[in-house]
């Protein structure tokens, strides 16, 4: 069950200090209208009533230096955290830079190493073609209709073999 904001807010005002009359008045109200935490708000009463009467515990002679140290503690941490996240963004780069760089060399190595490659095979093709004896050269045109022919007559076979 969520308690109601007003209850809850009685209930801390109890343990601060004892509830004024009108502030027990509002709270006996709410407990007629939720009878079922009754019980509850009676043990609350009982155990703030039992810390009321407990002695106040002594002070120490140092309190105030112990606070302070604890403040400047908190305080170093806190900048040392701060400088610890700032310093932190080139931790995670650098790594990242390293890989990003070792795959962009890789990849420009492979291409260097096709546009080589293509160039090495353009280069024998040239020197294939310089030793061609020019008398296979003149039978090209030759070589050229038969080509053209055996096209016309892959399309007329694909024909044939759709009527069937």
């Amino acid at each position: 069950m969520n308690p109601d904001p007003n209850y809850e807010r009685l209930r801390e005002i109890g343990w601060r200090r004892p509830l004024t009359e009108a502030e027990q008045a509002e709270l006996q109200e709410w407990l007629a209208a939720h009878p079922e935490c009754q019980s509850d708000a009676e043990a609350e009463a009982a155990l703030n009533q039992a810390l009321a009467k407990l002695p106040d515990a002594p002070m120490p002679s140092n309190f105030t230096a112990r606070v302070l140290q604890a403040v400047g503690q908190e305080t170093q941490a806190t900048e040392r955290a701060t400088r610890a996240v700032a310093g932190a963004w080139w931790r995670r780069f650098i790594p990242r830079l390293a890989v990003t760089t070792l795959i962009v060399g890789i990849a420009g190595f492979a291409y260097w190493h096709h546009q080589v490659e293509k160039q090495e095979e353009l280069v024998r093709a040239a020197k294939n073609l310089a030793t061609v004896d020019p008398a296979a050269l003149e039978d090209f045109e030759v070589i050229r209709h038969l080509s053209q022919a055996d096209e016309g007559l892959l399309s007329l076979s694909d024909d044939l073999l759709s009527l069937n």
